[in-house]
């Protein structure tokens, strides 16, 4: 955990999806094959060690309301601690992008087969333009 000057301690706020990320891509036109999904091990070892750091986990994801049994099943079948599920996120098609507006500073990370460190780098963004 990090503190700050004041004493108070900063807490991180992980959002993060669960196919492709945590486990191999189900789409949910294949809600079968969503029990037996292929779990990333190391991410959620990660994810694990962020949640005992005192971190808030939350899993956003494309699956809908009626998967929830069965991704609550698998999270803690694979032993997944975490705070919340937020299941319904838009779907993307080849070509969209996410944005992600909100009033406080975030951070946005493209997972990319591992999770690792934490590390502070300097990338372009789209922002508003200043009024």
């Amino acid at each position: 955990m990090t503190y700050l000057s004041t004493g108070l301690v900063l807490r991180k706020i992980f959002i993060i999806d669960i196919d492709g990320c945590i486990c191999e891509h189900v789409d949910n036109e294949h809600p079968e094959l969503m029990s037996n999904a292929q779990p990333y091990p190391d991410s959620i070892t990660k994810i694990n060690q962020w949640y005992d750091q005192g971190h808030f986990i939350c899993f956003f994801t494309a699956r809908t309301e009626e998967h929830r049994e069965t991704t609550l099943t698998w999270l803690q079948k694979h032993g997944v601690k975490y705070h919340q599920l937020i299941l319904g996120k838009p779907r993307r098609r080849e070509g969209d992008e996410y944005h992600y507006i909100d009033d406080t500073p975030i951070r946005a990370t493209r997972y990319k087969g591992v999770f690792g460190d934490m590390v502070k780098k300097t990338k372009d963004v789209m922002v508003f333009e200043d009024e």
